[in-house]
This record gives structure tokens, C-alpha cells and sequence, in this order.
């Protein structure tokens, strides 16, 4: 899909308490799109309360984010997850990591993708792909109607 007077711009959080590899992860996100012709709002953040005040915000507003990529290198970037997946069960969420020590936690949290440091466009054109086949089969209120019956 190329760039039109109609499409939205894309709202895309990145989160890392490594400045560096904010950095970094944002600049594949916003080269990514770029290739693509599209347009992305992408927004750094390595603090904590900043990204969770910010995200419930936007939520809450109405203009959430529409995806976010999380540093889980420590357990301060995982517990970040945890915090924004309690504010927003079904936000894409992709977690970002040196190793694969949180592989098992990005499965509970229900993270899209697991891609390993450093990020390439490439890396998150895959990624952002499976947002597009995910968002295709389901919709938040088919979970819904399925946690009343369980």
C-alpha cells in the first residue's frame, strides 16, 4: 500500500532504557515506512513513566498508538510490557532484545514478534507484516466474546 491523501499516518511507540538502541530501533521503523512510501509518527522513549503516561493518554484520547516495539534487555524493560500490555491487551507489541532470554515472557504477553538487536528495516517490515495478517483474522471483540465463555 503507497502513500495516498486518504491513509493514515502510522502511530508507532519505541521503547528501550538503552538510548543508543531507542535510537537505533526507531530509525529502522522510520526507514522502513519510508521505503514503503508511507507515513509513520514514530516516538522515542527511555523512561518509564513518560511511555506508560504518554500511552494511556493517546489511548484514552482516542489516537492510540498503533503498535509499539519494547527493549526487553533487564526485567525493568519486560515489567515496561507488562504495564502496557495491562493498559492495552490487544496493542501490536513487538519485543526487542540482545538475546533470547525473554522469548517465554513475550509468548504470555502475546507479542507478535521477537526481533533480536540491531533492529533492520527489514526486521521490521517482516514484523509489521504480521500485524496486517493478524489484524485480517481477528478483532479485539472476537477475544472479548471468548474471555466471557472461559
Amino acid at each position: 500500500m503507497k502513500r495516498g491523501e486518504d491513509m493514515e499516518i502510522k502511530r508507532i511507540a519505541v521503547f528501550d532504557y538503552n538510548a543508543s538502541d531507542c535510537v537505533h530501533t526507531a530509525d529502522a521503523v522510520r526507514e522502513y515506512y519510508s521505503e514503503q512510501g508511507m507515513e509513520a509518527e514514530v516516538v522515542e522513549f527511555t523512561a518509564s513513566e513518560p511511555f506508560a503516561y504518554d500511552f494511556k493518554d493517546n489511548r484514552d484520547a482516542g489516537t492510540p498508538y498503533d503498535m509499539v516495539f519494547i527493549g526487553v534487555d533487564n526485567m525493568r524493560g519486560l515489567e515496561m510490557a507488562r504495564n502496557i500490555r495491562e493498559l492495552d491487551r490487544y496493542r501490536p507489541m513487538f519485543f526487542v532484545s540482545k538475546g533470547a532470554d525473554f522469548g517465554l515472557e513475550a509468548f504470555r504477553l502475546h507479542a507478535l514478534d521477537y526481533l533480536k538487536k540491531r533492529v533492520t528495516p527489514l526486521l521490521v517490515g517482516q514484523a509489521v507484516e504480521r500485524v496486517g495478517m493478524k489484524c485480517l483474522q481477528f478483532k479485539p471483540e472476537h477475544f472479548a466474546s471468548w474471555e466471557k465463555e472461559y
